[in-house]
């Protein structure tokens, strides 16, 4: 059975050139499946898409979807990871900034371009909301937060550790803010509603520095910091 319904789901569709081993078949069909339930969720909500409407959409029969992914929000989960591989580029300036300011300018700047560039916002907005009301999809969403958080706060740690910022909140409530405000430039997608995106960097930077308060001293060693943190969403 479990070899008829591989054939059935790499049957569905041709087959790209070159594409000849098992494992990039079924790479294939899943991104086929992805991009089939993206449309579904951004055009009828998580709530009004139903399994064989994606089934539709990617021109594959329940049998052969349901091999891939038991459920919708099997498929969030795996949206979500996708799109994590994209955004650790995004925040991989956050490895060796300049400075804690510089570090989220540049990471915020790269993750609004990678938002608007790829169309996500609505889809965003959508797994945002549903994760309101599905206790799957919100572990799902917040775990995808929590990855992200955790590249931010030592950024943030460090640089109060070492003098070079002065923020008059801690750190729980400074990473709470920080998020929040990132999630909603992620889900308005500002370059689409045509703000520049030079005028967009000046005011990111003045309200980081506004939170941040650099210092202006660089001195001192940076100290040691947790792998993980605390939940921020």
């Amino acid at each position: 059975m479990e070899d008829l319904a591989f054939f059935e789901a790499t049957q569905a569709e041709p087959l790209e050139a070159g594409a000849q081993t098992r494992a990039e078949r079924r790479d294939q069909q899943i991104q086929r499946i992805l991009e089939a339930a993206k449309n579904c969720f951004v055009r009828s909500g998580f709530q009004g898409a139903s399994m064989q409407q994606i089934c539709v959409e990617c021109g594959m029969s329940p049998g052969a979807l349901y091999r891939y992914f038991p459920s919708k929000e099997s498929i969030v989960e795996a949206i979500c990871e996708a799109d994590r591989q994209d955004e650790m580029t995004c925040f991989g300036v956050l490895k060796q900034p300049q400075s804690a300011v510089e570090g989220l300018v540049e990471a915020a700047i790269a993750h609004i371009l990678h938002t608007h560039e790829k169309g996500s916002a609505p889809l965003f907005a959508e797994m945002r909301s549903e994760s309101m009301r599905n206790e799957a999809v919100r572990c799902t969403v917040d775990g995808h937060k929590q990855q992200i958080a955790n590249m931010i706060a030592p950024l943030l740690k460090g640089a109060i550790e070492r003098g070079e910022i002065d923020p008059q909140v801690d750190l729980q409530t400074l990473m709470a803010v920080v998020m929040s405000i990132g999630e909603g430039l992620a889900i308005n997608d500002l370059p689409s509603r045509g703000v520049a995106l030079d005028q967009l960097e000046i005011v990111l930077r003045a309200m980081i520095v506004g939170m941040l308060r650099p210092t202006g001293h660089t001195d001192g060693e940076q100290s040691s910091v947790p792998a993980t943190f605390s939940s921020f969403g």
